[in-house]
C-alpha cells in the first residue's frame, strides 16, 4: 500500500473526530481554511512521521513512538460546539512537525528526541546530557513574545513564585533548573536559536548562535 500523504491523514484524523461527536463531516471549504495555517513543508513532515511508524494514529489522536506509556495520547482536534466542527489544535501540528524533523537528525547523531519534556515542548538529549530544550508556538509572533519575556528573567528567578499562566517564568524555571546548553523556539516560519549561559549573579543568558545538532 503507497504511503498516504497528509490529507489523506488529516480527513481521516478528522472524519473520526466528527464520527466520535456526531457531527456532519466538514466541507471542502474547512480543509482549504487549515492548509492555509498549516504549510506543505510541515504537512510533508508529518505525512512522512506516519509513513514511517513514528507517528502512531488513533482516530482523531495520536502518540509517538518510544513515548513513555504515562505520555499521551494527544489530540488533533478539541470540540468546537459553536460550529460543530473539529477545532484542529494549531500548535500540536507544528509540535509534531518538529518532532519528526528532530528525530530524523537524531537518528544519524546518535540523540535522543523527548515530547512535553517536562516545562519544554521538546528535548534533545545526548545519553543522560540536555543539549537543546525546544518551544513552539504555531505564529511567529507567538514566539517572539514569548523570547522577550523569557530575557526579562535573565537577572533572576524566584523558582517559589507562581507561575499558573505564565508561561515565561515557567520556561525561564526549566533553563534554571535543567541547564541546557541551547535554547531553540521553532514556530511556522521563524526558528530563533540561542546558547544558554550560566554566569555569576545571573540565572541564565541567552546568546544569539547557531545550534549545531539540529
Amino acid at each position: 500500500m503507497a504511503p498516504r500523504d497528509f490529507d489523506q491523514c488529516f480527513r481521516t484524523w478528522a472524519a473520526a473526530a466528527c464520527s466520535e461527536w456526531k457531527w456532519r463531516e466538514p466541507d471542502e471549504a474547512y480543509f482549504d481554511r487549515a492548509y492555509e495555517r498549516l504549510p506543505q513543508g510541515l504537512r510533508t513532515l508529518i505525512a512522512r512521521g506516519v509513513a514511517s511508524g513514528l507517528i502512531i494514529e488513533n482516530g482523531r489522536q495520536f502518540t509517538l513512538r518510544g513515548l513513555a506509556p504515562t505520555k499521551g495520547p494527544y489530540a488533533w482536534f478539541s470540540r468546537h460546539t459553536e460550529n460543530k466542527e473539529p477545532n484542529p489544535n494549531w500548535e500540536y501540528f507544528v509540535q509534531v512537525a518538529e518532532f519528526v524533523r528532530l528525530s530524523e537528525v537524531a537518528a544519524r547523531s546518535g540523540h535522543t528526541i523527548t515530547f512535553e519534556d517536562q516545562l519544554m515542548d521538546l528535548g534533545v538529549y545526548d545519553g543522560e546530557r540536555l543539549l537543546v530544550c525546544v518551544e513552539v508556538k504555531e505564529r511567529a509572533t507567538q514566539l517572539q513574545d514569548l523570547v522577550k519575556k523569557l530575557r526579562t528573567f535573565e537577572s533572576a528567578v524566584s523558582l517559589s513564585a507562581p507561575d499558573r499562566g505564565n508561561d515565561a517564568l515557567r520556561k525561564a524555571k526549566y533553563l534554571v533548573g535543567r541547564r541546557p546548553m541551547y535554547f531553540c523556539g521553532v514556530a511556522i516560519g521563524t526558528r530563533l536559536e540561542y546558547s544558554v549561559g550560566y554566569p555569576h549573579g545571573k540565572a541564565f543568558e541567552l546568546s544569539r548562535d547557531v545550534i549545531p545538532w539540529v
